[in-house]
């Protein structure tokens, strides 16, 4: 993929449709939701898989953007201000590196990596309650909304320009609330009802396939 920085006009506006249209934001709606109507434990959790599966998605388009956000803006601008203080507090904040970070998106930890220091399936579902609505009132979908708006009045490349960035380091900050959280897919679904029946079918259906390749002879 073409770097973000090396992209021309045209490049750039397919590029933020294809963000703006990212399946975390689909999720996040869905998770938001769920959590108006208090919805189960069991839902939050399936949700939650997908929110966080869709954030690591999202962080592969950053990847080769190293750029500081803050570089060519005018700093008397609100908006330079603001992203300014947000990333003071993003860079003091996070314990990570890039390379790190892009292996933790690969289910991998580097032995430099400093582990997250609390489990999401260890959380009492208390905690786990308490924590989504940080993730789903996150910057990142004002900031979303605000982009798909522009693109719709064909906004100019300035305008653009400056909201991606915006956009950048509203990622930036949900990355760093889930830092200290460590999530792996696929723990803790032997204890799903859901999951041990579908191993149970498939088990089943296994053998039953399998009995009917193996010769009558060769079971008595």
């Amino acid at each position: 993929m073409k770097k973000i920085t090396e992209m021309n006009p045209v490049e750039f506006r397919e590029l933020l449709h294809t963000l703006v249209n990212e399946e975390l934001f689909k999720s996040q709606e869905r998770l938001a939701e769920l959590l108006a109507r208090n919805g189960t434990q069991e839902a939050l959790e399936a949700e939650f898989f997908h929110f966080h599966g869709d954030t690591e998605d999202l962080g592969f388009w950053f990847e080769e953007y190293e750029e500081d956000p803050l570089k060519g803006l005018d700093l008397h601008t609100s908006l330079a201000k603001k992203l300014k203080r947000q990333r003071e507090y993003i860079l003091a904040n996070r314990k990570t590196t890039l390379e790190e970070r892009i292996h933790r998106r690969m289910g991998v930890y580097l032995k430099s990596d400093p582990m997250p220091n609390k489990k999401i399936i260890e959380l009492s579902p208390t905690e786990f309650r308490e924590l989504l609505p940080d993730l789903v009132t996150q910057e990142i979908f004002v900031v979303r909304g605000r982009i798909a708006a522009l693109l719709e009045q064909n906004a100019s490349m300035e305008q653009l320009d400056a909201a991606f960035r915006e956009f950048f380091v509203a990622y930036e900050l949900l990355e760093l609330a889930l830092e200290d959280y460590h999530y792996n897919p696929d723990e803790g679904l032997e204890m799903q009802p859901e999951f041990a029946e579908e191993l149970d079918r498939r088990i089943e259906d296994y053998e039953t396939g399998r009995a009917k390749l193996i010769p009558m002879e060769k079971v008595y």
